[in-house]
């Protein structure tokens, strides 16, 4: 019976989380309202840890297991620093395989991070040119933002001699063929790294080649009005292209520049590549979104909500002895996490039933959690007891640290310190009356 108890005070404490999604999904507050909400629910839990969870547990090692103050300490602390080291790994696990689109902010730190590392694969690629290589490292952003990948099957012909330019290309992986259709002679087989087309789009002539590919291929394409911008910006670039037309090279180009001068460009041009404020973010997200992985996803969601149910179940005795500070803490901060969780995944094209059903699975597997918590460690010994709930205190801190205080911040600005500071003053308020 005390266990059923322990689960319906869990699922009381959790439903905010439907709640959450509900209000995310068809009120669509703003995010600055959003924010603070999720504020005032971080200070009830940040108070909730530290006298419900840290403060009491040391309390039960000093009193119960007649523990030195020092000792007493040291098994709440390592229990907290377990438990973070716990959710940081499986927050890493699940992220890496699309779980991240649970919260918006891992969901922006995610989509920022490929597109680094996509950015460090195509500079260290474009700066092995000499016409690219060519161009002021801090221009090398607006560059990028021009290029769109198109692949390629083997044999497929990418234009013909006689075509209008419209687009110059570059390899990123595979080899494509140059050559004189009427002659049937091949002039040149490009690999990774060369540029081709240009000087079509350049000197407004039509193709004086036809470019095939000889196994399947990724190019990046730029079209002729964006390369015409970048020429008008960039006298280097310009000049580089006047010399290529002038020498006539339809071949592979070879970079010219030493090596050190090579890596000194790409450094350079990384540097200038910090943010993603000129790229449509919400897009980012919902290509992203479509390789993750639904059950990352719901794994994710566990990761964050399944400590506070163990720490609920744990705890429970009877209806008269509620940690009320902690329940309600839980049920504020699941309210906007929830929320703004709905706001992501809707951007990223989950639809209604989806979000619902994960954040309805969340609730019950809450519930469940407590059940089992109540189980098996409402008689256990006060250091186990107080050692599980450190663990699982870890956690709820390493995700209120990671997820919840950085977008409150983000979105409501220094506002969220005032309502930080209500939210652990209701808590407070809860727990001495």
């Amino acid at each position: 019976m005390q266990q059923i108890e322990a689960s319906i005070v869990a699922l009381l404490s959790m439903v905010s989380l439907l709640i959450g999604a509900l209000l995310g999904l068809y009120a669509k507050p703003s995010h600055k309202v959003n924010a603070i909400v999720m504020a005032f629910g971080v200070g009830a839990l940040i108070q909730a840890l530290s006298l419900e969870l840290a403060f009491e547990g040391a309390e039960r090692l000093l009193h119960k297991a007649h523990l030195s103050p020092l000792n007493s300490w040291l098994w709440v602390a390592g229990g907290f620093f377990l438990g973070g080291l716990i959710y940081n790994f499986g927050n890493a696990f699940v992220e890496k395989k699309g779980g991240a689109f649970r919260h918006k902010s891992t969901a922006k730190k995610f989509v920022v991070d490929e597109k680094k590392q996509y950015s460090e694969r195509l500079i260290k690629l474009l700066s092995q040119n000499e016409i690219i290589n060519s161009l002021p490292p801090e221009e090398m952003e607006e560059f990028i933002e021009h290029l769109h990948e198109k692949k390629y099957s083997s044999t497929e012909t990418i234009f013909n001699k006689g075509d209008k330019g419209e687009s110059l290309y570059i390899i990123e992986e595979g080899e494509v063929t140059i050559q004189n259709p009427t002659e049937n002679k091949i002039i040149a087989t490009l690999k990774k790294g060369s540029i081709f087309g240009e000087m079509a789009i350049v000197a407004g002539e039509p193709r004086n080649a036809t470019a095939t590919v000889k196994s399947n291929t990724i190019l990046l394409q730029m079209s002729k009005i964006n390369f015409d911008n970048m020429l008008n910006k960039s006298h280097q670039l310009k000049s580089s292209v006047e010399k290529l037309i002038s020498e006539r090279l339809i071949s592979n180009i070879k970079s010219a520049v030493s090596t050190d001068s090579q890596k000194e460009w790409e450094s350079l041009a990384l540097t200038h590549i910090t943010t993603i404020s000129n790229f449509d973010k919400r897009a980012l997200i919902v290509q992203h979104a479509k390789k993750a992985a639904p059950f990352a996803i719901f794994f994710g969601a566990l990761l964050d909500g399944i400590p506070e149910s163990i720490v609920i179940g744990a705890g429970f005795k009877s209806f008269s002895s509620l940690p009320i500070s902690f329940i309600v803490a839980v049920f504020l901060a699941n309210l906007p996490e929830a929320m703004s969780s709905a706001i992501t995944m809707k951007e990223a094209n989950f639809s209604n039933k989806k979000i619902l059903g994960l954040w309805v699975f969340l609730v019950f597997a809450g519930a469940i959690a407590a059940y089992f918590g109540n189980a098996l460690l409402s008689d256990a010994s006060p250091i186990v007891i107080t050692t599980a709930e450190a663990i699982a205190g870890g956690g709820i801190l390493a995700m209120i640290s990671s997820v919840m205080m950085p977008e409150a911040f983000e979105h409501g600005g220094s506002s969220v310190g005032i309502a930080t500071i209500a939210g652990f003053l209701c808590a407070f308020f809860f727990s001495i009356m």
